[in-house]
Parts: C-alpha cells; sequence; structure tokens
C-alpha cells in the first residue's frame, strides 16, 4: 500500500549501490550545476528574489523523487511556468506581496492537481490538442526571450500589456542601450548556441554503461541511438495527451512523411559514419562524455564569466544580481501573506485563476514527459500518480517559500542519458542546499544581461517551426489550428493566449466531430463495400444509397449525415435514378444520443413518406439496446439493425420497390417498411 502512493519504496529496496550509484551521482551533480544558474535565471522572469528559485530547486526534486513515478523526470522551475507566474507577479509594486502571491501560487496549483487527481479529472487533458499546445508552447518560447530583451539591452521601460506594445518599446527606447549589458549577453548567448552545435554535431552521447561496466567498446551505432534519445526530448514533443495524434502516431506520420532530401542527408550521415562500427575505448568515451557535460553546463560557464566581468566593472557600469540570502528557510504557511495582510482578501479568487492557468501548463508539459520518457524507456508512467508527485511537490514548495514546479526538458535530457533511478533528483537537491550555505555570495556580481542571455537560449529552444512545417504536409487542417494557437498567444500574451489556445482546442474538437467523414460506400467484384472515393474502382449501388460514417454521432454531427443522405438522393434523382433504399452502417459508431435517434426516426419517416426503405446495418450490441428502447426498430429493414451492409442491399434488391408493394396491399409503408 505504501509503495502505491509513494513509489520510491517500489524501487528503493531494489536499489543498487554497485550497479546504480555512480550513474545517478553522475546525473545528479551534471543537473544541479545546471540547474544552480538557471533558477537564478528564471527567478527574474518570475521577477522575485534568486533564492526563491533556488528554494524550488532544493525543495521540489526531493518530493518528486519520494512520489513521481518517472525513473528520470527533473522537477523545478520551468521557462513556460515562470513566464505564467511572471506574467502574474510583474504588475504587483510591493515586493513582499510579489513573492507571497508566487508563494500561493505554488501551493494552489499543487491543491488544483492533487484535486484533479482525487477527482480522477485527468481526462481532461484529452480535450488539449497536441498542434494547439505546439503552437502555445512556440509563442510562449519567443515571449519568454522578448521578455528578457531589456536585460539584455541594458534598458528600462514600464511593462506592457501585449507583446507588440513591448515590441515597440524595445524599438522606442533603443537608443539607450547599455553596451557593456549588452556586449556581455551577446557573447553569451553565442557561445550557448556554439556549445549546442557542437556537442550536437561533434559528441554523440556515450553510454555510461561501456565507461562502467562494458568491456566492450562502444561502437558509432549505439552512440547514434544514445543522440536519437536525446531527439526525442527536442521542443515538438511539448504536449498535451492531443485528441488528434498520439505519441506513436506522431511518430509514425513523421517517418511516412519525411521529405526525400531529408531521407538521403540520413543516409549521407551513415555513410559517413553512424551506421560504420568503429570501435572506441574507453579514453575516447571519457572523453566524449566530459566534451558533452562541459556542453551542458553552458549555462554554469557564462555565469563565471558573468561574474568575472560583473566584478571588474562594477554595479555603476552594469545591473548586478546583488545580495541573495544564504540558508534554507523556515516552514512558513502558504498564505501568510493573508494573515500578514500584504495581500488584499480580495485577490483570492484572482491568484486561484492564475493559479488554476498554471496547473494546466505543469499537467500537460510534464506529464507529457513523462509519458514519453516512459514509452523511451519501456516503462510504466501513471497519470495520477504523476498528478500527485507534482501535486505534493507543488503543495511543499509552498511551505518553503518556493515557486510553482514542473518538468524541466534539458535536466531530464541529462538524466534520460545518466540516471537510474530518482536518487539523482535527491543528490541534485542535496548539492542545491549545500550551494545555498556556501555559494550564495559569489553570484552577487552575477549580471542581469548573463541570466537574460540564458533564459533567452532556453526559450528559443522552444519554438518548434519544425512541427508547424510538418503539420503543414501531413495534417493540414491541424495546422492551422497550430497557427492560430501561435499567433494568439503572440498578440493577446500568455495568460490571454492561453485561454485562447484553450478556445481554439475545444473549438477545433467541436469542428472534428461536427465534420466526421462520411463515406458513400460501392460494391468491389468480391461483393465487398467499401469507400468510392477510395476505390474508384468499385462499382455504384444503382438505386440503392448505402452510408458509412466514421464516428459516434451527437447533436452536433447528425444532421449531417440526414443532409448527405439527402443530397445523396436528389444527385440519383437528376440522373434519372429513383432511390429504392438508403443503408446506414454503423459499423464504426459506438454511441449516439437522444437527438441523434431522433433525426434517424425523422430520416426514416421522410423516407417511408417517398417509398425508400431505411436500414442499419452493423450496429453494436450499445446501439442495438439504444434502439430497441424506442419504435425505430420496428421500421427499419428486417427490423434487425445488425444485419451487414452486404445483406441489406441483397435484400434491398430482392424486395420489390416500396411503390409497387404499396399500391398491391394498400397498407401504409410508414409502421411496416419490408
Amino acid at each position: 500500500m505504501t509503495a502505491h502512493y509513494a513509489p520510491i519504496f517500489r524501487w528503493l529496496p531494489n536499489y543498487s549501490v554497485q550497479r546504480d550509484l555512480k550513474f545517478d551521482l553522475v546525473a545528479g551533480i551534471t543537473v544541479a550545476m545546471m540547474l544552480i544558474p538557471q533558477e537564478v535565471s528564471l527567478s527574474t522572469i518570475m521577477h522575485v528574489p534568486a533564492h526563491h528559485g533556488l528554494y524550488t530547486a532544493a525543495t521540489a526534486p526531493l518530493v518528486y523523487a519520494i512520489f513521481g513515478s518517472s525513473t528520470v523526470l527533473s522537477v523545478a522551475s520551468g521557462s513556460e511556468v515562470s513566464l505564467l507566474v511572471g506574467t502574474t507577479l510583474e504588475d504587483i509594486e510591493d515586493p513582499d506581496e510579489r513573492v507571497a502571491t508566487g508563494i500561493l501560487m505554488a501551493f494552489l496549483s499543487g491543491c488544483i492537481l492533487l484535486l484533479v487527481r482525487v477527482l480522477n479529472l485527468s481526462q481532461i487533458a484529452d480535450f488539449f490538442s497536441r498542434p494547439v499546445m505546439g503552437g502555445f508552447i512556440s509563442a510562449g518560447g519567443l515571449l519568454i526571450m522578448l521578455s528578457q530583451c531589456s536585460n539584455a539591452l541594458g534598458i528600462k521601460f514600464k511593462s506592457q500589456d501585449y507583446p507588440p506594445a513591448t515590441v515597440y518599446q524595445i524599438f522606442n527606447h533603443i537608443g539607450d542601450t547599455n553596451l557593456n549589458a549588452f556586449g556581455v549577453a551577446a557573447a553569451s548567448i553565442v557561445y550557448l548556441f556554439s556549445v549546442k552545435m557542437i556537442k550536437k554535431r561533434f559528441f554523440p552521447s556515450p553510454v555510461l554503461m561501456q565507461l562502467f561496466e562494458g568491456d566492450t567498446p562502444a561502437t558509432n551505432k549505439e552512440l547514434g541511438k544514445a543522440e536519437e534519445e536525446e531527439r526525442f526530448l527536442q521542443p515538438q514533443t511539448n504536449s498535451g495527451h492531443g485528441f488528434s495524434l498520439t505519441d506513436q502516431q506522431y511518430s509514425a506520420y513523421h517517418a511516412q512523411t519525411t521529405p526525400q532530401e531529408e531521407r538521403e542527408s540520413q543516409a549521407d550521415a551513415g555513410k559517413n559514419g553512424l551506421t560504420v562500427e568503429e570501435p572506441k575505448s574507453k579514453g575516447q568515451l571519457l572523453a566524449i562524455f566530459l566534451m558533452r557535460t562541459l556542453c551542458d553546463l553552458g549555462p554554469l560557464v557564462v555565469c563565471i564569466f558573468g561574474g568575472i566581468v560583473g566584478y571588474i566593472l562594477g554595479p555603476s557600469h552594469l545591473k548586478l544580481t546583488g545580495d541573495i540570502p544564504g540558508g534554507f528557510p523556515e516552514p512558513k504557511v502558504p498564505w501568510y501573506g493573508f494573515t500578514s495582510h500584504l495581500i488584499d482578501g480580495d485577490r483570492f479568487g484572482t491568484i486561484l485563476y492564475h493559479a488554476l492557468t498554471v496547473s494546466v501548463v505543469v499537467f500537460l508539459s510534464s506529464i507529457a514527459m513523462a509519458k514519453r520518457l516512459a514509452i523511451q524507456r519501456g516503462e510504466d508512467i501513471n497519470t495520477e500518480q504523476e498528478l500527485t508527485g507534482i501535486g505534493i511537490a507543488s503543495v511543499v514548495c509552498g511551505f518553503f517559500q518556493a515557486m510553482p514546479p514542473t518538468g524541466g526538458m534539458s535536466r531530464t535530457a541529462v538524466n534520460l542519458q545518466n540516471a537510474h533511478t530518482q536518487l539523482a533528483s535527491i543528490v541534485t537537491c542535496l548539492i542545491v542546499v549545500l550551494a545555498l550555505y556556501t555559494l550564495t555570495g559569489t553570484l552577487y556580481y552575477l549580471p542581469s544581461a548573463t541570466l537574460a542571455s540564458i533564459i533567452i537560449v532556453a526559450g528559443w529552444s522552444l519554438v518548434e517551426f519544425k512541427e508547424a512545417k510538418w503539420l503543414y504536409r501531413v495534417k493540414r487542417d491541424e495546422f492551422f489550428v497550430w497557427s492560430a494557437s501561435f499567433a494568439l498567444t503572440l498578440g493577446l500574451g500568455v495568460l490571454n493566449g492561453l485561454i485562447a489556445s484553450i478556445i481554439c482546442s475545444i473549438l477545433a474538437l467541436m469542428w472534428k466531430s461536427k465534420v466526421q467523414p462520411v463515406a458513400i460506400l460501392g460494391e468491389l467484384d468480391n461483393g465487398r463495400f467499401v469507400d468510392r472515393e477510395n476505390f474508384p474502382e468499385s462499382n455504384n449501388l444503382g438505386d440503392i444509397i448505402a452510408v458509412r460514417v466514421e464516428s459516434s454521432l451527437y447533436f452536433a454531427n447528425c444532421e449531417r449525415v440526414a443532409l448527405f443522405i439527402e443530397r445523396e438522393m436528389v444527385r440519383l434523382q437528376t440522373l434519372g435514378i429513383t432511390t429504392r433504399g438508403v443503408v446506414l452502417d454503423t459499423f464504426h459508431m459506438n454511441d449516439m444520443d437522444a437527438t441523434t435517434i431522433q433525426v434517424l426516426s425523422d430520416t426514416q419517416e421522410k423516407l417511408a413518406v417517398r417509398k425508400v426503405r431505411f436500414a442499419i446495418a452493423n450496429a453494436k450490441s450499445r446501439l442495438y439496446d439504444l434502439l430497441a428502447a424506442t419504435n425505430l426498430l420496428k421500421r427499419v429493414l428486417a427490423n434487425d439493425p445488425t444485419i451487414s451492409v452486404e445483406e441489406a442491399v441483397r435484400m434491398m434488391r430482392e424486395l420489390p420497390p416500396l411503390a409497387d408493394k404499396s399500391a398491391a396491399s394498400g397498407t401504409s409503408t410508414a409502421s411496416n417498411p419490408v
């Protein structure tokens, strides 16, 4: 029972110091050295003192390691969530109130995630399509970059409500640029982008097992596989569960739609070394690993460089981070802002609303990332347990004066390559706590321009135009959804953009369900009934119309089917053909609502008046029970909706036209169509 609620008790008893510890130590130390400058940088986005970001890094990974189900997800501050929090806090003038509000948001967002877990509402994520969230996150990356332009240029202006106004202010104050700040930021950005490209081009990731355990040298094929694992975590994977395309479908579609020139390039790359079995010695592997680690620690390197420059130039020439309190904070109730009257009581509703938006982004990004990692590692991820882990981590952060946490992509990529268990996150926490007690004084001379450069590069990593290009090739309609979400977020800002993106997702879902494809069936020579559009060689059914609906019907799309049948009858009439019967193939229908039943009943009555038989075919047991509860069952062909399309067409061909039967018997056709 304990292991069910705290997965640490599943893997900790089986932990092997000899087998696992060295991997987790490497991952934990590397992530900690990445995380410290990241947290200080992200604190500037959130408009809170840097030590509150470090408190997040010292708290959230430890709690998630106990309650989270992913073995490699790194939980601390994240770019998207920091931007949301910063957008909420930037208009608060009192710094103490700003901090208290951020802490309360962490607590409330955790409570919301836990409430979603308790009420089993995780299926809500199915209403957020992958393209919608992809457009939102890509636009969010640009907004993150835009938010730091003032620090990178060393200029000041009043914060603006909308991004276009911010762009205007930047150009309006461009003449006030601090050349020292600009030089530091530009050099840092160039370095960070350079090490990213160098790592990708020259240092494919080694398999640590080859370094520590294996006697067989690693080959380029193995290194290429490890590099493919890292590409797996690129920004196009940021998204929610999505109604449109699953992870497997995304991979399959991508493989099927890779342009010819890209495939040829990949083939050439294989000829140039990726597929050639060239053994690597332990020394070579170690060198590659160290170089990649140095590239991963790019933010730490630019912080050291920036600190030296800041020490030389001083605060009169550069805006510096300043004093950062050392040590770990004592626990404090997250709502202290209300009890100490820092926050007005009537602002609770607004704070709760913003905490809800944070919860949405945390849930969609972190859960999706954890699920993708589970697929990569062949592990099982429990969505409810992920909600529990991240929710409890966020609640605990609220008690230790930290900001809302989420999964981090770059940190998780390091864990994916190196870590065996979540002990790596515990190691990360211990190092951050140690840094809080010993290293905060060294951050005094860290320039804001350096922190801005780290954030700008992190923001760019979220922008994924390749996803939009791919959607344009594969799913043109979802490309327009991606574009709408991207444009709205870019124009309205992150908070309004999130709301607009959610509306886009719901509208896309409604439109997708309303315009579900309806196929006109034709008959192949072997007697099989298929979509005439896909099989132009199929034979027309003459005076019989066979229609297949590709999904369940409900109030929003059932009228479309009736209209489709009417139009097909009119088309036949223009050809001089009088419709004998209509067959509705319900093979793909799992359910229908009351409106659909009424529409089908009305359709049958209209057809009966026009002496046209109506048949329902391939109905499943659920549909049969629904039809049996109405009198519609007695008015369809053979009083049986489970017959096949073949049987329905054969019976209609064998039976005389209803007009002839009516003339012979003088009976009503509406009550007995057979």
